[in-house]
């Protein structure tokens, strides 16, 4: 939350002016909060939509299944593919995914230096847009690591 008030003053000059007398922005602990908030609903709704989209949803069992043999280890780790889909997600603007990738590559052994790597390779893949939404990612990390101790 942001809350500004103006109110007029004497300039030097003597004109009268408008300043800002006072600036509220959320502080650390309401703007991580609000990020945990945002984290945790993602992995509730997630939980709560399976069996609707299981039953209901055509394309959803079969990319699971799709999910599952792309993610599977071969020449390339799980740990990789997660980092790979992390890094694409982050480019694409997909905060659950960046949740459910990020969450799956430290699950799997990711390190703190490989998804700073995977940061980097979205962001030279997305521009500015990719570095403000990896952004999320970081918080999301500290969460993670919080929650899993």
């Amino acid at each position: 939350m942001i809350n500004i008030s103006l109110r007029p003053h004497k300039a030097i000059n003597g004109e009268e002016s408008r300043y800002l007398e006072h600036v509220h922005f959320f502080d650390g602990v309401e703007m991580k909060n609000l990020t945990e908030k945002k984290i945790q609903q993602s992995i509730d709704d997630r939980k709560k939509t399976h069996l609707t989209f299981l039953e209901n949803v055509k394309t959803y069992k079969p990319f699971l299944e799709l999910e599952e043999k792309a993610f599977r280890n071969g020449a390339l780790t799980k740990k990789t593919k997660e980092l790979m889909a992390l890094s694409i997600s982050i480019a694409t603007k997909c905060e659950p995914c960046m949740e459910w990738h990020l969450d799956q590559a430290l699950q799997h052994g990711a390190t703190d230096e490989e998804i700073y790597e995977t940061i980097d390779v979205a962001i030279e893949m997305g521009g500015g847009q990719a570095g403000a939404y990896a952004r999320f990612v970081l918080k999301a990390m500290e969460y993670f690591k919080q929650k899993n101790g």
